[in-house]
């Protein structure tokens, strides 16, 4: 009997591990080697914490609204966390049920500040030129910072994680292109009051 219940037991966790999926929406922004990373972390994290943690990445926003995709979310999952992009007009924000808000800093992931924010800091112009890449980069970052917070709030450990070292050196990539613009924009200052002298 109790080995019947042990295989019950890994027969439903591999069940869950399977058919569960991240990715609610996604209108051609995220490529599949992202798609792919973010089901093992995803997968990974609700199969060892039970917190499943959804990304949406559509086109039109008007097309697919937010409230939509967590009423969906809502009828399968009471907690729940979903990281939503839009590309037209540019939107990024994360909706959870209430008991899940106390699982990660979402000010934190969300926050503009370069030495703060996964996500906002990679969609701004300063970044890069191509969009396409700012959004797979900014998907990417903040789902990854939300799982990684969920499994540490949680207690468990994930082999899915970029591990801290990644962010590390993103962290530090940073902080290099945020120095050199500002380099340059004082060096500008710098000519200008010249010019004026």
């Amino acid at each position: 009997m109790p080995l019947l219940l042990i295989l019950l037991s890994l027969g439903s966790s591999l069940f869950a591990r399977t058919t569960f999926s991240p990715i609610i929406a996604n209108d051609a922004i995220m490529p599949d080697k992202e798609i792919e990373k973010l089901n093992e972390m995803g997968r990974e994290l609700y199969q060892k914490a039970h917190v499943p943690v959804f990304v949406a990445a559509v086109d039109d926003l008007n097309r697919t609204k937010p409230i939509d995709l967590i009423e969906r979310i809502e009828r399968e999952y009471p907690t729940y966390i979903l990281l939503y992009f839009s590309k037209h007009p540019t939107s990024v924000n994360i909706f959870s049920s209430d008991d899940a808000k106390k699982l990660a800093d979402f000010d934190q992931i969300l926050s503009p500040l370069p030495w703060l924010g996964t996500i906002k800091p990679v969609m701004s112009p300063a970044f890069s030129k191509n969009e396409a890449v700012k959004l797979e980069v900014a998907i990417f970052n903040g789902y990854a910072d939300i799982v990684d917070q969920v499994a540490k709030a949680k207690g468990v450990k994930l082999s899915s994680s970029i591990g801290s070292g990644s962010k590390d050196s993103f962290l530090i990539v940073r902080w290099i292109f945020y120095g050199i613009l500002a380099f340059i924009f004082l060096r500008y200052i710098y000519y200008k009051r010249k010019q004026r002298g």
